[in-house]
């Protein structure tokens, strides 16, 4: 009687995005603030109606889809580069992919444009979740990473890393609190890269 009841339990146990769900529909706070976000995110979202800035919305969410990044590795390798950071930033980047496909498998939160009235998606999904935006999260690290070894590297890695983040909103592809989590993991990656970097004196 007790092999036949265990499997019912292991059936019934609630996912981990049930179990975060049900706690907090009983939070007013949480309550509160995810009302807060949403406003937030559809004041955003809101701009996307003028068409300049659209257009560079989506021109800043794309430079962010992983090819840019993939340049600037390969710039480590050039001639007048820094040939072992190349690795570092390869295995960073791997490790973050990894992460993200890893936290949107867990918490499967869809995103804001596919259950929010009045949010539509202005850029095509490379993925079906949410939580966190992998685009913020890879922008944040390599700034991070690469302005730290070359402080020139700032002046334009920043404010596209802000752009990036904020296009995501407009775009209507994520809430808020997915760009301020992949902030937190981006900037906790991209430091962890660069303790090791210093460890072996790169």
């Amino acid at each position: 009687m007790d092999s036949e009841a265990l499997p019912a339990r292991k059936r019934s146990a609630p996912s981990l995005r049930e179990a975060l769900a049900a706690w907090a529909a009983r939070s007013p706070a949480l309550a509160l603030s995810r009302r807060c976000e949403l406003a937030c995110l559809r004041g955003l979202h809101g701009r996307a109606r003028h068409p300049v800035l659209l257009r560079l919305m989506v021109l800043a969410s794309r430079a962010g889809n992983g090819p840019l990044w993939g340049l600037l590795i390969a710039l480590q390798a050039w001639p007048g580069g820094r040939p072992l950071l190349a690795p570092a930033l390869v295995a960073m980047g791997a490790l973050h992919v990894l992460l993200v496909k890893g936290l949107k498998a867990a918490f499967a939160r869809a995103r804001p444009c596919e259950c929010c009235e009045g949010v539509q998606a202005l850029e095509a999904r490379l993925d079906r979740h949410s939580f966190p935006s992998g685009h913020t999260l890879h922008a944040l690290a390599f700034s991070l990473v690469l302005s730290a070894q070359d402080p020139r590297w700032g002046w334009l890695l920043w404010p596209l890393s802000l752009a990036i983040a904020l296009s995501r909103l407009v775009l209507g592809l994520h809430y808020p609190s997915d760009v301020l989590a992949a902030c937190l993991l981006g900037l906790m990656g991209g430091s962890l890269c660069l303790l090791l970097l210093r460890q072996f004196g790169v």
